[in-house]
């Protein structure tokens, strides 16, 4: 088992798997709306059990998918694991952590996208001045006022809405949105994105929840940071 998770073969496998599950699902998605709709408008888990699993003869690419992940992280653990074993030198110290900085990268970018899938959610809608919208985790959304200020000849001048944010039926943050200011609370950021006054005073009103961000950059700083290592030191050996 253990040379089978050393194999390249097994990442190279793995990866072509990845690509076509994919371009299935990619198919399958907006093939059938009414069951992947819902995968934004919840928790990813919350999904799972209460649609993925109801029906399996459309969702199966993605535990499909799900399974192929588990294999590459364990199969880049593994190989990162066996090639930190052994003497280490200074002369070839650089040359042999930059690929483990490149796989450690990797892995917290995968991370990222476990923590913000399962955990985290994106919401968007167009709410009314007065409007109330349930979120997950007890948490609910309400538009109290949309402020537009004008010029002397009346163009839009600035614009912004105030909000409250409730958890447990309670108000726990109110704020003013505006361009380029959201609300955060906990890990939640309210964004403001565009007014419409064609049915009275309403706002486009964004809800995003990712816990993994933090992790995504970490991973991405590593991995730019071990691949330009690896390829400097490539290039200056050649």
């Amino acid at each position: 088992m253990k040379n089978f998770f050393l194999s390249l073969k097994t990442t190279v496998w793995t990866l072509l798997g990845l690509v076509i599950v994919f371009f299935i699902g990619s198919y399958m998605m907006p093939m059938h709306r009414e069951v992947f709709s819902s995968m934004n408008d919840s928790l990813l888990f919350d999904w799972v059990k209460s649609v993925a699993l109801r029906d399996l003869w459309l969702t199966w690419w993605f535990f499909a998918a799900l399974a192929g992940l588990v294999v590459l992280t364990i199969n880049t653990l593994v190989c990162s694991l066996a090639a930190i074993q052994g003497k280490w030198s200074r002369t070839d110290f650089l040359l042999r952590i930059s690929p483990q900085i490149i796989h450690l990268g990797f892995l917290f970018i995968l991370l990222a996208h476990l923590l913000g899938s399962g955990w985290g959610y994106k919401l968007s809608g167009m709410m009314p001045e007065g409007g109330f919208a349930r979120l997950p985790e007890d948490r609910a959304l309400s538009l109290q006022s949309v402020v537009v200020q004008t010029d002397p000849a009346g163009y839009m001048q600035d614009w912004s809405a105030e909000v409250s944010l409730y958890e447990n039926n309670e108000v726990v943050k109110r704020g003013t949105l505006g361009p380029n200011k959201p609300l955060f609370y906990k890990g939640v950021g309210v964004y403001l994105k565009s007014l419409d006054f064609e049915r009275g005073p309403a706002a486009l009103l964004m809800v995003n929840k990712d816990p993994g961000a933090i992790w995504a950059l970490i991973g991405s700083a590593l991995f730019m940071l071990g691949s330009v290592s690896l390829l400097a030191l490539k290039w200056k050996k050649t």
